[in-house]
């Protein structure tokens, strides 16, 4: 018998001695696909709950600056912090308006079946407040280190603003172009 051949045949695939018939359980059957309008609801109460956390941030920005111009060494501040002051309220005021903006607007526009283009204008919207949360923010600290003395404020200042810019924009976009629009993960368990 030359050396490459099997002395023994080859068992039919699944009635091997050593593996057990393992009964076969059926995969649960995918999910019904959810209508469109149920999507858009979804996706516009992800919207506002991430809108919260800039508005607190606002609100905090907002209530420090306000209570600023009514502390006794307010009046002693230079022309150059008054400007940085007046821009840092303005832009969290503007920011305040923005990441609002969703509630009133969808309360005016309800019942309408316009969630598709509220939920592209809420987007927006929100995307404006944060880069005037990020300006504001900046405003602040500014006039902050300005008051200390601190020299090289606005350096500082130009560095967070880029970090801001980064983590809150860059990163998200990055990732948004590396990875596509579905999750591996995701779309290998919607199958």
């Amino acid at each position: 018998m030359p050396p490459c051949t099997r002395t023994r045949p080859r068992p039919a695939p699944g009635s091997s001695p050593r593996l057990r018939q393992q009964p076969q359980v059926p995969l649960p059957p995918a999910p019904p696909p959810r209508p469109p309008s149920q999507d858009l609801h979804r996706r516009y109460a992800e919207l506002l709950q991430e809108v919260r956390i800039g508005q607190t941030c606002v609100q905090y920005l907002a209530g420090f600056l306000m209570a600023l111009a009514f502390m006794p060494r307010f009046t002693e501040i230079s022309q150059f912090q008054r400007w940085v002051y007046v821009g840092a309220l303005i832009t969290t005021l503007l920011a305040a308006a923005l990441l609002t903006a969703p509630a009133p607007f969808h309360r005016l526009i309800h019942g309408r079946h316009l969630k598709r283009r509220l939920l592209a204008m809420s987007n927006l919207l929100t995307l404006a407040g944060m880069l005037l949360l990020i300006v504001a923010l900046g405003g602040a600290l500014l006039l902050v280190l300005d008051v200390i003395g601190v020299a090289c404020g606005p350096y500082i200042v130009g560095a967070i603003l880029v970090a801001f810019l980064a983590v809150w924009f860059a990163l998200p976009l990055w990732y948004r172009i590396r990875h596509g629009t579905v999750d591996n993960d995701q779309h290998e368990r919607s199958r």
